[in-house]
């Protein structure tokens, strides 16, 4: 998983691997390691996606993780870096 975003920005930009025979995936974003407070979930296609929520703006740590849909495990946490 490779991540970025911007300082008080809405926006993430999130890139990962393609899993062989999957169509969709499942992104977590949350402000706690063990995902406790789950921020945004969000099922998409791409493996290339932007993800907007005002919920992630203030935020100064975030952990992205991503699953394919129907599979039972999901990636390591991933801790995102803010550009200033």
């Amino acid at each position: 998983i490779t991540t970025s975003k911007k300082n008080n920005s809405k926006k993430i930009s999130i890139s990962f691997k393609k899993v062989k025979g999957a169509k969709k995936y499942t992104v977590q974003i949350s402000a706690t390691k063990n995902f406790k407070k789950v921020l945004v979930k969000k099922t998409v296609k791409k493996t290339k996606v932007s993800i907007t929520s005002s919920k992630i703006k203030k935020k100064k740590v975030l952990y992205v993780r991503v699953k394919a849909v129907g599979a039972a495990k999901w990636s390591k946490p991933k801790k995102v870096r803010i550009k200033k």
